[in-house]
């Protein structure tokens, strides 16, 4: 649009100069060449324009204008070029500033050259005519800074939505670092202290072999037996290394299934219910679900007496909720600060490192809940 109109006032600059080409023509189309070149640096500039580059450049380009109005004054209709461009891309301030630049500039021409005459009644129907455009124009000067305004809110928030997403998945994996901390504290605490004690019960059993045969064999049962639970011990560690049970299953498939094996083996009467509005989860967030309610159930097997369970998984508010709430004797005081409940102490590390909350309460029975953020989707 700018090049056309550039393209325009020099062919009108050599048109009135045919035959007679005079210095005031050749200065003429040197600026507005200087005026088309400021074009071409503006359009290379980092967009959206930083105050002081509008500034000098219609600054420059207005001075420009005036200049070719008095020098060619066929051509002072290059102003109105401006005006549409500085309500867009300056500030109100600005714009105002530089309309009303332009209206001086075309008042003083159009007296000079005998187009209106030097009267009031003659300035107020310049007026007249000036002020409705003056409005328009700040109308969708206020538009373009509001549509400006809301376009960058959007890319901050999407912004801040991608960091948001970062941040969960950098705890995903500090999640991750944990479990394996409390996997070693667990097998160190528990496997180890039984490795050391078969080693030392081995060595007492070899001694005992010459001298008592019948009470070393004794032992070496009781050492099977030992051996055996360390066994079962470190199964069920590895397995707690990945769920299997999930995979490429859906989460709500796979609970409902656990929660129908929990009832078969253990006789408790097991509802589960999964919102059907649930969103998709990352596999991560899937898989801490998952052991939140396998180990809740393993609890009420364990210690709760109940004869009834209930799991519920809902989904509100940008978060996931589990529910698992049985009939049983309920929960002590603190129940997850004892050195005798790691699988609790396990459920609230793995919750809380993944941004969620856990909440252990009574209310005719233990309450397990469990409140996960889901970012996106």
């Amino acid at each position: 649009m700018m090049f056309g109109s550039l393209a325009v006032a020099l062919f009108v600059t050599f048109w009135h100069s045919r035959g007679d080409l005079n210095w005031r023509a050749v200065v003429t189309a040197v600026l507005l060449l200087i005026q088309a070149g400021m074009y071409v640096w503006v359009l290379r500039q980092k967009w959206p324009l930083r105050l002081r580059v509008s500034s000098f450049y219609y600054g420059v380009c207005l001075l420009l204008w005036a200049a070719e109005t008095w020098l060619m004054p066929a051509i002072w209709w290059l102003g109105f070029a401006y005006v549409g461009q500085m309500f867009g891309l300056l500030p109100l301030w600005g714009a105002l500033t530089g309309v009303t630049f332009v209206f001086v500039v075309m008042y003083r021409f159009m007296m000079r050259t005998g187009m209106i005459t030097a009267s009031s009644w003659t300035l107020l129907g310049v007026l007249a005519q000036w002020v409705p455009i003056a409005v328009i124009l700040v109308f969708l000067n206020q538009l373009s800074r509001t549509s400006q305004e809301r376009g960058l809110l959007i890319t901050r928030l999407e912004a801040a939505k991608k960091d948001l997403e970062a941040a969960q998945a950098r705890e995903a994996e500090l999640a991750v670092l944990r479990e394996r901390e409390r996997l070693a504290r667990d097998l160190h605490d528990s496997l180890g202290h039984t490795l050391v004690a078969l080693t030392v019960q081995l060595e007492a059993v070899q001694r005992l072999y010459r001298v008592d045969p019948e009470r070393a064999a004794v032992q070496m049962e009781a050492l099977k037996t030992l051996t055996r639970d360390s066994m079962d011990t470190l199964r069920r560690s590895i397995a707690g290394l990945r769920v299997q049970e999930l995979d490429d299953r859906d989460l709500g498939v796979a609970l409902r299934s656990l929660c129908v094996d929990f009832g078969q083996r253990t006789g408790l009467t097991v509802t589960c219910v999964v919102a059907e509005e649930t969103p998709a989860l990352s596999p991560v967030l899937a898989e801490t679900i998952w052991r939140v309610v396998q180990e809740a159930l393993t609890n009420v097997e364990k210690h709760a007496q109940a004869d009834r369970v209930a799991v519920y998984v809902g989904h509100e508010a940008r978060a996931v909720t589990v529910r698992i709430a049985d009939n049983g004797v309920g929960l002590p005081d603190q129940a997850d600060a004892g050195l005798d409940h790691f699988g609790l102490r396990g459920m609230r590390e793995r919750v809380e490192g993944l941004g969620g909350t856990l909440t252990l309460s009574n209310n005719e029975g233990a309450v397990v809940e469990a409140r996960l953020p889901v970012i996106g989707g």
